[in-house]
């Protein structure tokens, strides 16, 4: 059977994604190689938020052996389905399937699968078909595959992250024979567990624990809705049984992931279930959003250890104009208003947030307000987007694009000297305090880097005559240093 090599791309959902794919295609018998070079199948899963991150792969695709097949998965490949069947008569099978691009879960036993030909697309293109039971692969939904494989002949698959589950009847389509796979088939991505704790890590320490995914916000420049679908809730009971299997195979720290994370109906709920859990030793969970959070989940914050004293908050820009134009439903005062209530708080709550700089429009008194709230923030951490149009959306279609570069990249290298200043004097603060660490890495001088508890790096020498401390450990160190974005320590013992 052949051996295949996950590249992953994108935030801790393409991570989640990567490892259910690995976990399919073992039961398939496949087997995984952690290098390219030792792998026959490699397989991109993707991100789209930027046009930076499809460029990636474009990019990584030239490096792949022709020997080599590749495979194309995640958000780049699921935004754009192929425009005859989005124009085909309503009524149709392809009238309906633009709709399918936001509510589109396949779940019949026994799916038609269309891949390849065009002669098979124009068998279902005029006529009325169940939407249900059809999936979708390759050239069949998505042109890109076409335009691709001109160049890479090598490009075997494009699948669908929500059709992972039907990956065993994909294969067999294109010609793999499986000698032994679960014939149950569970195309349910929530009933997918990971052979291992996934997560960005080299250990099994962590874990990330998908929630939901999709997206039913619309923000004016935001892709999600487009390439993950709308919003789907996982129920409850389901996400507490797989937190409990990641604890019982060594997880110590669980992440749960959601597009809009802290929307779900039953979240305050499944925090208190997870954090009840033997075992757990840190519970965070990403990306929230400002309007959905309640004073019970702030109050969790302040009185349970184990969910982390960390909050990152997308809050985008600091300008009431901009953030209307975004359609992110609140204004610059509610930012203030909400940054209050988390420093109230009868415990220090480190802040993390995302800016987009360069949104169209954006003046320079926007922008001066965007810094304005870093300043009265003083987030620990700003993970800034220059803008760029993605397709579908809003923005794309209504605003143009009329910033120069120039001026985006100016104004990110202002905001980021400001954090800098910021960063630098929050860990200025952390110096002689203690801190449980989680060890991620082994640098080749010796040392040990990893993250604390409210989620700032920090890196700690190791100590050849005593107690010489392993990846994925969690250990008390006390913070005796302290610099842009980073903090030095020593093991306390």
């Amino acid at each position: 059977m052949p051996t295949f090599h996950i590249i992953t791309l994108g935030c801790q959902m393409n991570y989640s994604d990567s490892a259910r794919i690995k976990a399919v295609l073992t039961n398939c018998g496949f087997s995984y190689s952690e290098t390219e070079e030792n792998a026959d199948i490699i397989i991109f899963d993707t991100c789209s938020v930027r046009q930076k991150a499809e460029d990636k792969i474009t990019w990584k695709l030239k490096d792949i052996p022709p020997e080599k097949k590749i495979w194309i998965t995640g958000c780049m490949i699921q935004h754009n389905f192929r425009s005859p069947l989005m124009q085909s008569p309503q009524g149709s099978m392809g009238g309906t399937l633009k709709k399918w691009n936001f509510l589109w879960t396949i779940t019949t036993p026994n799916p038609t699968i269309i891949w390849i030909t065009n002669e098979q697309i124009k068998i279902f293109l005029w006529t009325s078909q169940n939407s249900s039971e059809i999936l979708f692969v390759n050239h069949a939904f998505n042109p890109q595959f076409f335009n691709l494989h001109q160049t890479y002949p090598n490009l075997e698959l494009f699948f669908r992250i929500d059709d992972t589950g039907y990956l065993p009847l994909i294969l067999q389509k294109i010609g793999y024979e499986l000698s032994n796979f679960d014939t149950e088939m569970v195309n349910e991505y929530e009933k997918i567990i990971p052979n291992e704790n996934p997560s960005m890590n080299a250990h099994h320490r962590s874990a990330y624990l998908p929630i939901s995914t999709g997206c039913n916000q619309f923000c004016a420049y935001c892709i999600v809705p487009f390439a993950r679908g709308l919003e789907r809730h996982f129920p409850a009971e389901q996400i507490i049984h797989e937190a409990k299997l990641h604890l019982q195979k060594g997880a110590k720290e669980l992440t749960l992931l959601g597009q809009i994370v802290n929307k779900h109906p039953d979240f305050v709920h499944i925090l208190r279930e997870i954090l009840k859990l033997d075992g757990l030793e840190r519970l965070r969970y990403t990306s929230p959003y400002p309007t959905y959070y309640t004073s019970e989940l702030l109050s969790l914050h302040e009185n349970e250890p184990k969910l982390c004293p960390h909050i990152h908050i997308p809050f985008q820009s600091g300008s009431s104009a901009v953030l209307k134009k975004m359609f992110r439903g609140y204004s610059a005062a509610e930012c203030y208003d909400f940054i209050d209530q988390i420093r109230k708080l009868n415990r220090d709550i480190s802040i993390t947030t995302d800016m987009i700089i360069g949104f169209p429009g954006e003046t320079e008194e926007d922008f001066a307000e965007s810094l304005q709230l870093v300043e009265y923030g003083k987030f620990d951490m700003i993970f800034m987007g220059i803008y760029s149009p993605r397709p579908w959306t809003f923005a794309a279609k209504q605003y143009p694009d009329d910033l120069p570069y120039a001026v985006k990249h100016s104004r990110r290298e202002q905001m980021n000297t400001l954090l800098k200043q910021l960063s630098q004097a929050n860990n200025q603060k952390e110096i002689w305090t203690i801190r449980t660490m989680l060890i991620n890495e082994k640098g080749e001088d010796g040392s040990f880097s990893g993250y604390t508890d409210n989620m700032k790096q920090i890196i700690i020498s190791g100590n050849a005559d005593s107690f010489r401390p392993t990846v994925g450990e969690m250990l008390p160190v006390r913070i005796t240093g302290a610099g842009e974005f980073k903090l030095r320590g020593e093991m306390v013992i």
